[in-house]
C-alpha cells in the first residue's frame, strides 16, 4: 500500500457523497481525516449506513477551492457516525452527472448584485427545480449572467432558512412560454458549513424517502 495519500490533507472538512459502485447513494458526510493508508468520513447526525467490511465504494468530494475529486476504496470500519476507507485511489473527474439529484418545485429567494458596482443587493423570487450536492437548478423571470454569484435562500427544514452560495454556470434551454432556468454550482467554504450540513441531511433524507417509496 502506498505511503502517499490519494488526496491532500487540505481536503479534510470537505463535504462528500458516499456511493456504491452502481451509483446508489449510501450517505453524505465530511472527510474527518486523511492519512497515507486510510481516509475517515464522519456524519454528525449519525446518518451513515453500515457497510460490510471490504465493500468497494466511491466517494465524490466537493471542495470549491481545491476542486472536485472522485475516490474509490474499500470499507475498513463502518459505524453510524464514522466510516474508514482503505486502498483509496483517486479517479479522474468524470462523474458529475451521476450525483444524487432531488427534483422539486420549491419557492426560494435569490440575493445578488446585478453589477460589481452595486452597493445594494437585488432580491428576486426564484423556484428551485432540482438540487444536489454539486449544484441547483432554478427558474426565474430575473436575468442572471454566467459567473454571477447568487445567494439562494430556501427552507429545507421547518426550523430555519438555509442560505446556499452559488455561481451561475449556464442558462438552460426551456420551452417558448416557460420561465428561464439557470444551472448553478454550489460554493463550499467555512462560512456556510452549517448550511451545507443542512443540505447534506436534506438530500440524504430525500434519498431514503425515494427508496422507501419503491419498496
Amino acid at each position: 500500500m502506498s505511503d502517499t495519500a490519494a488526496i491532500t490533507k487540505e481536503y479534510e472538512g470537505s463535504v462528500c457523497e458516499i456511493k456504491s459502485m452502481e451509483n446508489a447513494l449510501i450517505a453524505t458526510g465530511r472527510i474527518k481525516e486523511i492519512a497515507p493508508k486510510y481516509i475517515k468520513i464522519g456524519n454528525k447526525n449519525k446518518d451513515l449506513q453500515i457497510v460490510d467490511y471490504g465493500t468497494l465504494i466511491k466517494v465524490n468530494v466537493f471542495n470549491t477551492k481545491l476542486g472536485f475529486r472522485v475516490l474509490v476504496g474499500n470499507v475498513y470500519t463502518s459505524k453510524k457516525g464514522e466510516m474508514s476507507i482503505v486502498s483509496v485511489v483517486s479517479l479522474v473527474d468524470h462523474e458529475r452527472r451521476n450525483f444524487f439529484r432531488v427534483d422539486m418545485d420549491m419557492d426560494a429567494k435569490a440575493i445578488y448584485n446585478k453589477t460589481p458596482e452595486d452597493r445594494v443587493p437585488t432580491e428576486s423570487s426564484v423556484k428551485v427545480k432540482d438540487m444536489s450536492l454539486s449544484g441547483i437548478r432554478f427558474e426565474s423571470n430575473a436575468h442572471f449572467e454566467p459567473d454571477m454569484l447568487v445567494l439562494v435562500e430556501v427552507s429545507l427544514t421547518k426550523q430555519r432558512t438555509t442560505s446556499l452560495q452559488c455561481r451561475v454556470v449556464r442558462q438552460i434551454e426551456v420551452g417558448l412560454n416557460e420561465k428561464p432556468q439557470y444551472g448553478c454550482e454550489l460554493i463550499y467554504d467555512e462560512s456556510n458549513r452549517d448550511d451545507t450540513d443542512t443540505l447534506c441531511s436534506f438530500l440524504f433524507q430525500k434519498q431514503r424517502e425515494f427508496l422507501n417509496s419503491k419498496d
